[in-house]
């Protein structure tokens, strides 16, 4: 019998929800958002409060649509190797669809314990079209 690969559906849908938490929590921070987020913006067309909108709707769609259907990351999931404040970590690549948006958007994010709390964080990499 073939074990499931990494991530399981059941680990999936609690990276979606701890991300959405996160972000109701306040606890959000953009990685490289003078690069990745001013180009995803741009590619969207929505200003900047449009599309920190955009998370946790997507979050909720992903959810929605199924954790596992809405997966677009690898199996296992990469690890950041690019970016000091996430290093090492999984990264948790999904795709959505919103209604004002013809085409699926594609999001990916890291998730990171406070080092002394436990309390989650959520590192936000992209957010443009699904490709």
């Amino acid at each position: 019998m073939q074990r499931p690969s990494h991530p399981s559906t059941k680990t999936l849908h609690q990276k979606l929800r701890a991300a959405r938490d996160a972000i109701a929590a306040g606890c959000l921070t953009a990685v490289d958002a003078d690069r990745h987020v001013v180009a995803d913006m741009a590619e969207l067309a929505v200003d900047e409060a449009g599309y920190w909108s955009l998370l946790p709707r997507l979050i909720d769609a992903a959810l929605l649509a199924g954790a596992a259907a809405s997966y677009a990351g690898t199996r296992p999931p990469r690890k950041s190797t690019r970016h000091p404040a996430i290093q090492n970590l999984e990264l948790w690549a999904f795709k959505a669809s919103l209604p004002e948006f013809p085409f699926p958007l594609y999001f990916k994010f890291a998730l990171k314990p406070h080092p002394q709390t436990g309390e989650l964080h959520c590192f936000h990499l992209d957010c443009h079209p699904d490709r």
